[in-house]
């Protein structure tokens, strides 16, 4: 807002000032005027685009820093066939939580650019709501997107919105951003919006609806995932559908767990990964 105040009143002033200087010519005080304007509103929205990346880059900078500890902290058990249980797991999970709080946080640094560039809060919103969405923190993450950019800028951000819908039991909604998501988001972009309407419908019984959605998913996509799924739907193996193919994008709407890893010891006591 004060970004339009002050260009309008450098366009004024400008303009003005060369009609008071120079009378009779106003072709010139509006080009003076207008280049005022314009030359303002680009000047402020550049510097705050530079702060606005620079935050988000230290927030981003944060978060792969943190998971990089925790990464490295689960090879070393790995490689010590240490598995720490549930507890060890809890704590994992209590320690991302935290790192996460702190990015979002980090991100009340552009609350004083809200007053220069109106975008520059829903863009907060959007990053927040993702990250409480990480977290499990589902209330916040639909308070966050209920305020963050329109039309919603990737395919997991509009999947995790449509996770929010389907918890929240809001089909018309649901089917209404999935239809309107596979139209802007092409080729595989779209994969998870398909993946995960037809997950919805084979929740629902509604077998039939989902393999419609999954052959034009398969056509339009070209991904292994949702052609094996439709596959399975019509030779009727129902219990076989998964979306595991598509790993961690899948399972970070919090839908499905992904199936744990248990370590057997060898033979000569070297430990060996297998999924159950």
């Amino acid at each position: 807002m004060l970004t339009i105040i002050l260009a309008c009143l450098a366009g004024i002033l400008l303009g003005g000032g060369l009609s008071l200087a120079w009378p009779g010519h106003t072709v010139w005080a509006f080009v003076l005027g207008f280049t005022g304007f314009f030359g303002v509103m680009v000047g402020i929205n550049l510097w705050v685009r530079r702060k606005l990346e620079a935050i988000f880059k230290g927030v981003q900078t944060h978060i792969e820093e943190a998971q990089e500890q925790l990464r490295r902290r689960i090879q070393v058990m790995q490689n010590k066939n240490m598995s720490g249980g549930k507890g060890l797991q809890k704590r994992l999970e209590k320690e991302q939580a935290a790192s996460i709080l702190e990015s979002i946080a980090m991100l009340d640094q552009l609350m004083p650019l809200k007053r220069w560039n109106i975008m520059a809060e829903r863009q907060a919103n959007t990053l927040r709501g993702q990250l409480y969405y990480q977290i499990k923190d589902f209330e916040n993450a639909e308070r966050c997107f209920a305020k963050s950019l329109i039309p919603t800028p990737d395919p997991l951000t509009l999947s995790m919105k449509m996770a929010l819908m389907y918890k929240a039991e809001a089909m018309e909604d649901l089917e209404k951003a999935f239809r309107r998501g596979v139209k802007r988001f092409k080729d595989e972009k779209g994969v998870i919006l398909y993946a995960l309407y037809s997950w919805v419908l084979v929740q629902q019984g509604k077998i039939d609806e989902a393999v419609v959605v999954l052959n034009d998913g398969k056509e339009k996509t070209e991904d292994e995932t949702l052609r094996r799924n439709w596959e399975h739907l019509a030779n009727g193996r129902v219990r076989q559908f998964s979306n595991a193919g598509l790993g961690e994008q899948w399972y970070a709407l919090h839908l499905e767990a992904p199936k744990p890893v248990r370590t057997r010891q060898g033979r000569f006591g070297g430990g060996r990964m297998r999924r159950r």
